[in-house]
């Protein structure tokens, strides 16, 4: 019985989506009754009024959603401190009608006012649906009003529910691409919770957690589900990414185990920071537009071909010319900047800029830290040169770092007119040295990908390997150790005698007659990611000094590489050092917790 309903209930859906398709040609929109339905003979989207909820989409005479999607926000209530996400009712109204728009397109939003004793933010979510699309734009603008009480915005995204039918397989990058269980699977929940370990089925033994599919935003631009039996594709798809917050480096979800697709509009994830605004304080920004898409190919390289391929058209297209809202300027109300930046360091003649990231954001705080403006990046060519095009105007910092050079390039006032060309001509980028490089270990990157465990950090339970693989703790012998094998990826807390202890790491190197100066030595920490977490640094015995509490990004435990990046200085008097061998020790301070780690992207010293 269980079977023959379910089977009803496809079959019920598919003849929606074969009576809503119609044929190709013009978009039409009915918004008689609780539901607003779109179709451009392609795909149709049935939009709950009430809500704004996604109830399903057609495509191909096949109802592609297994339940509704829906926009959600994660705020701070003024009045408890407790974080909601918000999901109410929204007002309904059409934007743009295919009757204006002579069947191009249909615009509807939902209005979304915030209620109670302090509201915190307005939002408005826009769908359109153009003619001949094969899936449909959505964007959102936040707002906070000056005299609405303090708000703390953390997280919002898009969630959607691809049909387990018909799609069982995720793809997120080159790299993976992979199926997954189908919903209902029995799982063991490991720590943290989204861990899942599947206990049944041909699954059995694989573990399936949200943090696997992770990315940096700075590159990505697409991911979504594949069906290997129905040969269809859904995918979200951006034309940009300047909407999004924490900048190139900044890690979002893309798609997990149980059939979620995501679409991040904002988040705190690996130690972002949220948008947060007091009272008085007016505020508004656009997020997207970003488009559902749907394709469909013999096989599973022809869809991921082909949704790689759709998103290079939308950044092409970008800014989108069929947009109208205030809070979008059109190319013409653009602007662009371009330069060429070249580093000099006489330390190191093979530093360059070849492909480095480049951007505008703004001048404070730490670009890693904000999230309630834009910001636009881009990477060199091989010769260091860059064009920022499509920059909203206005007055930016421009930022740049690069694989291979400890340090970060800034130039403040940069200013983007509409309309504008900015060049700004040859940038001279001389990184900071505080003395003569006596040794380093790592690369300058921003990672810990060079470490052991650096290249398959995306695995659950990894971190727990330090205590086996290292029993006695990290000792590096500058010129002998190999960084590859020697040096861990991370520095955990360890349980020993029952209580959580900081590692203590050793470098030991040598030092000759030459390198003994007077003077400041400088011991520098280039910090890949941290938590809850500092370091005290000790020279041949003697302790002298401990770096400041380093950022809170959780990377460790959520199968990260990087987090937020910092650099610490720690100097230290040069007479400290000998001729012969010294030691400089690393321990993370003592504390409760195994989450508590350092991921190093490089160490150097650097001598008078």
């Amino acid at each position: 019985m269980r079977r023959i309903l379910v089977l009803a209930g496809m079959a019920a859906a598919m003849a929606w989506g074969r009576a809503a398709l119609g044929a190709a040609g013009d978009v039409t929109m009915s918004s008689a009754g609780p539901a607003v339905v779109m179709g451009n003979g392609v795909v149709t989207v049935r939009l709950e009024k009430g809500t704004g909820n996604i109830e399903d989409v057609a495509y191909g005479g096949k109802s592609l959603l297994g339940s509704a999607g829906y926009v959600d926000w994660v705020e701070t209530d003024a009045d408890d401190d407790q974080g909601k996400a918000r999901r109410v009712p929204g007002d309904f109204s059409v934007v743009r009608s295919p009757e204006e728009t002579g069947g191009e397109l249909a615009e509807v939003k939902f209005h979304y006012v915030q209620g109670g004793k302090s509201p915190e933010f307005d939002v408005d979510l826009h769908y359109v649906l153009r003619r001949g699309d094969s899936g449909f734009y959505a964007f959102a603008e936040f707002s906070h009003p000056a005299d609405y009480g303090s708000g703390t915005l953390a997280q919002s995204r898009m969630v959607l529910r691809p049909r387990a039918e018909l799609f069982d397989r995720i793809a997120v990058d080159d790299q993976r691409i992979f199926a997954c269980p189908p919903p209902g699977t029995p799982v063991k929940h490991l720590g943290p919770k989204e861990s899942q370990l599947v206990t049944e089925g041909p699954f059995k033994g694989q573990i399936f957690d949200k943090y696997l599919d992770f990315v940096d935003a700075g590159d990505h631009y697409v991911h979504g589900w594949m069906g290997s039996k129905s040969h269809l594709g859904c995918w979200i798809v951006d034309g940009s990414t300047e909407d999004q917050n924490g900048g190139p480096t900044k890690q979002h979800n893309t798609a997990h185990f149980s059939q979620i697709l995501l679409k991040i509009l904002t988040c705190c994830h690996y130690g972002a920071a949220p948008v947060a605004l007091e009272k008085g304080k007016a505020w508004e920004k656009l997020y997207g537009p970003w488009m559902f898409y749907v394709n469909s190919a013999p096989t599973q390289a022809g869809l991921w071909r082909d949704a790689k391929g759709k998103a290079a058209e939308l950044r092409g297209e970008w800014p989108y010319g069929w947009m109208k809202n205030a809070l979008y300027p059109l190319k013409a109300e653009r602007g662009s900047v371009g330069g060429q930046l070249r580093v000099e360091d006489a330390q190191d003649g093979k530093a360059s800029a070849a492909g480095a990231w480049v951007g505008l954001a703004a001048a404070a705080p730490d670009w890693q830290q904000q999230s309630d403006g834009y910001q636009f990046w881009v990477h060199a060519d091989g010769e260091g040169r860059f064009t920022i095009p499509n920059v909203r105007p206005g007055t930016y910092t421009l930022y740049a770092f690069t694989d291979g050079v400890m340090d970060e390039f800034r130039r403040d006032g940069v200013e983007v007119k509409a309309g504008g060309s900015d060049g700004l001509g040859t940038l001279e980028w001389k990184p900071v040295r505080h003395g003569r490089q006596l040794w380093q270990i790592g690369v300058p990157d921003r990672s810990a990908e060079e470490f052991r465990h650096g290249d398959a950090y995306r695995q659950w339970g990894l971190p727990q390997k330090y205590a086996e693989e290292f029993p006695e703790d990290v000792t590096f012998t500058i010129g002998k150790s190999d960084a590859r094998k020697d040096w861990n990826y991370a520095q955990p807390n360890v349980m020993r005698d029952g209580k959580w202890v900081g590692p203590t790491w050793r470098i030991e190197f040598d030092a000759g007659a030459g390198d003994l100066k007077p003077g400041e030595a400088t011991l520098r920490l280039a910090i890949a990611a941290a938590n809850n977490s500092s370091v005290i640094v000790g020279v041949n015995g003697k302790r002298v000094g401990q770096t400041p509490e380093l950022p809170h990004d959780n990377a460790m435990i959520r199968e990260g590489i990087h987090g937020q990046y910092r650099e610490e200085d720690v100097r230290f008097d040069g007479g400290l050092l000998k001729a012969g061998r010294n030691e400089i020790t690393l321990t993370l301070h003592t504390g409760s917790g195994e989450l508590k780690n350092v991921m190093y992207d490089c160490v150097r010293l650097e001598v008078p």
